[in-house]
């Protein structure tokens, strides 16, 4: 028994196959955007855990009277700074995502519109065929039923009465 790939034609496998190369690196650009986004949202995590746990350190074992003022005022600049980082990184990673993207699309287009018209054409050819093939079976019909059937063909009752 065939497959279902050896029952394609080679216009749909080859349309078949241009897709699938386009969605491949469609996927495999995504994955790779989502994982440089996880990783800069885990460092900036890493950044602010650390950050918070070092205020909080600060916070519970200097005692009042030995606190600076400015102390908090350093580490919420510190923070505001690996935040504005974060945004950056984040915004980069948006648009070599996109960047990417379209590369993408400029490479596997093309392709995917040229296998698709030639499918559309193949399947005219096919179509055409088989058109053709229905008109002959059409006017072969109509000829027989041009010709009249013999009356003892056309009043015999079934089977044979002898």
């Amino acid at each position: 028994m065939n497959s279902f790939v050896e029952t394609l034609s080679p216009a749909a496998r080859n349309h078949a196959q241009a897709r699938i190369d386009y969605y491949t690196d469609l996927s495999q650009s995504v994955l790779r955007s989502l994982r440089q986004l996880a990783e800069v949202n885990l460092q900036f995590s890493r950044d602010v855990l650390e950050e918070s746990t070092a205020a909080m350190r600060n916070s519970l074992l200097t005692p009042p009277d030995e606190r600076r003022a400015d102390a908090s005022q350093q580490q919420a600049a510190t923070l505001l700074q690996k935040l504005q980082a974060y945004q950056q990184q984040v915004a980069q990673v948006a648009t070599d995502f996109q960047a990417e993207i379209s590369q993408i699309a400029q490479e596997r287009v093309p392709q995917a519109t040229r296998t698709a018209t030639e499918l559309a054409d193949a399947g005219r050819k096919v179509a055409g065929k088989q058109i053709d093939e229905a008109s002959r079976f059409a006017n072969i019909a109509a000829q027989n039923q041009a010709f009249p059937q013999a009356a003892s063909v056309q009043s015999a009752p079934e089977g044979n009465q002898n």
